[in-house]
């Protein structure tokens, strides 16, 4: 039977890809998992955290017309399960008119990736007041996750080693790295020095 012992890494893998996301069609991603973003399109490599799995996501939509009329909405924050680079957008907001119809019903925010498309209907409202409203977006989201109990799970990359051969996954954050590392037999712990030696060769 193949002997599997599982130990935190103690370094990000290097292998692992990162995503990109987008707001188009006048969609302005104002934050990611309580991170303020200052661009509407951003990288991986802006914002480290861009990684496959679920992050917190908040945007607007805001755009000027013919007549230089500015319809902005209040920003709507969500949960997404990214796996892929990923596009928000809006469909049908071509007028002033028809975008504050929207606004006031409730903005139907499309995600789009390579392989899938779905929309995000009825989703929660960030509300602020004052002068300039949202300008500490992260403080409103803090306020929002603190009133309806969020917190960002407690996870880390994990590797598993089976027959020499690395894999990664993420577990809970909890579980102390001296322990499982100090119960790995000679080979186990071998076989992930390697592991971290070959990944620092890349």
């Amino acid at each position: 039977m193949k002997k599997i012992f599982t130990i935190l890494a103690l370094i990000f893998m290097q292998n692992s890809y990162a995503l990109e996301l987008q707001g188009v069609n006048g969609v302005e991603i104002l934050a990611i998992d309580g991170k303020k973003i200052t661009s509407s399109l951003f990288k991986s490599d802006e914002v480290p955290e861009i990684t496959p799995g679920e992050h917190q996501i908040v945007v607007r939509f805001s755009n000027t017309y013919y007549n230089d009329q500015l319809v902005r909405s209040r920003p709507s924050i969500f949960t997404l399960d990214l796996q892929q680079d990923t596009k928000i957008s809006v469909s049908g907001l071509t007028t002033d008119a028809k975008a504050e119809r929207a606004i006031r019903k409730g903005i139907v925010w499309e995600v789009i990736t390579k392989d899938n498309q779905y929309n995000i209907k009825d989703s929660d409202i960030l509300m602020d007041k004052g002068f300039l409203p949202y300008s500490d977006i992260e403080a409103v989201i803090e306020k929002y996750n603190q009133k309806n109990n969020i917190s960002e799970p407690a996870l880390i990359t994990a590797v598993a080693v089976v027959d020499n051969k690395v894999t990664a996954t993420a577990i809970d954050a909890s579980v102390p790295l001296i322990t499982l590392y100090q119960q790995a037999s000679r080979e186990e712990k071998k076989a992930f020095r390697l592991w971290l030696l070959e990944q620092d060769m890349k």
